[in-house]
């Protein structure tokens, strides 16, 4: 009977151990910030009107050859690969892009994991519509 007891008491305390750790999975999950993707004419809007643009950084992540060639209006180049070295107000929203969408989200993601919170990225500037500053 004791060896009974001891069995169901290891089992309860197994069984509330693994729901206790899965609310905490679930916890983390929903406390994780995401880049979130805006349209080319929600950039292009906040590019072509002052007082939005104010408190924005639009970050080109693409080399400096590629951010030479053609770049949104008022877009910072920082590669890729210096996007560590960042440094900007967490205040400020930062819109990121690259020339592909899996780059950019690369690179939004990678702002959130500095820290960053206000991260949203377009699709990539290879379809952008609008014109570009050389």
């Amino acid at each position: 009977m004791k060896k009974i007891i001891i069995f169901l008491l290891c089992i309860c305390v197994l069984c509330t151990g693994c729901f206790a750790s899965k609310k905490v999975e679930d916890d983390k999950e929903k406390s994780v910030v995401k880049a979130e993707k805006i349209s080319y004419s929600k950039l292009n809007d906040i590019v072509n009107n002052y007082s939005d643009y104010v408190n924005v950084d639009v970050v080109d992540v693409r080399e400096e050859e590629d951010f030479m060639d053609g770049h949104i209006i008022g877009a910072i180049n920082i590669p890729l690969s210096d996007l560590s070295d960042i440094i900007i107000a967490n205040d400020r929203e930062i819109i990121v892009y690259a020339d592909t969408s899996a780059k950019s989200r690369q690179a939004a993601n990678e702002l959130i994991t500095l820290g960053y919170t206000n991260v949203k990225y377009i699709t990539g500037i290879d379809n952008w519509p609008y014109d570009l500053e050389k």
